[in-house]
């Protein structure tokens, strides 16, 4: 949410150009400074770290109420305070490795310059950028490393991998407890289906912030391992952080049926509204079937 909140303040476009990848803030024509939004875009590096530790959480919560661990009342009183430390600590790694240890700098701003201005059409000194330059050539056709970007580099994919292997375990470990609690425990017909339900609504929400926030940035700094130039293409990266916060709740939405029935009546109701005069109010139908108490909290936050 954070990160969308900052793509409409400052507008960041991700790119990628040989062994870089950049995130550029233009600031032709804006309120703020260049310097301060240098700060906004350490910032929205700062939202994303803290978005990998914000879906481990999740998912290690998932799994400690699905399993009825006793680790679960640590969430309870001022413990929560360890568990939203995490994504804290995640976001201040991201923001000052961003800003410090691949902020702009000569050779960087060398490299990238000429080929920004034809790409994008950008002047030197109408932008801002943060992002690792991790190495390049000499006259002498020599490699020449450059240690802080790869050692920034090297600390936030450590983050992302770190979130990945969480989500992966965890979520495995939550298909596993549902997928017992469906087959052994439940003997109603209504509810061994919503548990089917909630069941794949927890796969189909593990799915989503791989496709839209993990995949795109592991590829990109594959890329930019790899000395692969994607140029424009890399702002696909931009596109897929902004969508999400809209596309997370869909599938619980569309998967879960109470949810689903009673869209589809505000949907209709609203419709008819629209062709009778006078009406001013819709009282929604009322679903009387509810998950049971600890997994609404499992797919529902």
């Amino acid at each position: 949410m954070f990160c969308s909140i900052l793509d409409l303040i400052m507008v960041p476009q991700h790119f990628s150009h040989g062994p870089t990848f950049l995130v550029i803030v233009e600031t032709k024509d804006k309120l703020l400074s260049p310097t301060v939004l240098s700060i906004l875009n350490a910032l929205y590096w700062g939202c994303f770290g803290a978005s990998m530790a914000v879906f481990a959480v999740h998912f290690v919560y998932r799994w400690l109420v699905v399993s009825e661990n006793r680790l679960l009342q640590t969430f309870n009183g001022w413990k929560i305070c360890l568990w939203f430390s995490i994504p804290v600590w995640y976001g201040v790694t991201w923001v000052c490795t961003g800003y410090i240890l691949c902020g702009p700098n000569e050779n960087t701003s060398r490299f990238i310059k000429d080929n920004i201005k034809e790409v994008l059409g950008l002047e030197f000194n109408e932008y801002t950028y943060l992002g690792p330059f991790l190495y390049d050539k000499d006259e002498n056709g020599t490699d020449v490393v450059y240690v802080a970007p790869f050692i920034g580099l090297g600390i936030i994919s450590g983050t992302i991998c770190s979130s990945i292997v969480i989500v992966l375990t965890f979520g495995i470990l939550c298909y596993i407890r549902i997928k017992n609690i469906v087959v052994t425990t439940v003997n109603s017909l209504k509810m061994r289906s919503l548990q089917r339900q909630l069941f794949f609504a927890l796969v189909i929400q593990t799915l989503v912030p791989f496709l839209l926030m993990h995949i795109p940035v592991a590829l990109m700094f594959a890329f930019v391992f790899l000395d692969i130039d994607l140029g424009v293409y890399s702002a696909i990266v931009s596109m897929t952080i902004a969508i999400y916060p809209a596309v997370d709740p869909i599938p619980t939405l569309v998967i879960v049926e109470n949810y689903r029935k009673t869209i589809i009546y505000w949907i209709c109701c609203c419709k008819k509204a629209a062709h009778v005069p006078g009406q001013t109010t819709i009282e929604p139908t009322r679903f009387t079937t509810l998950p049971p108490s600890g997994l609404e909290l499992d797919l529902d936050n």
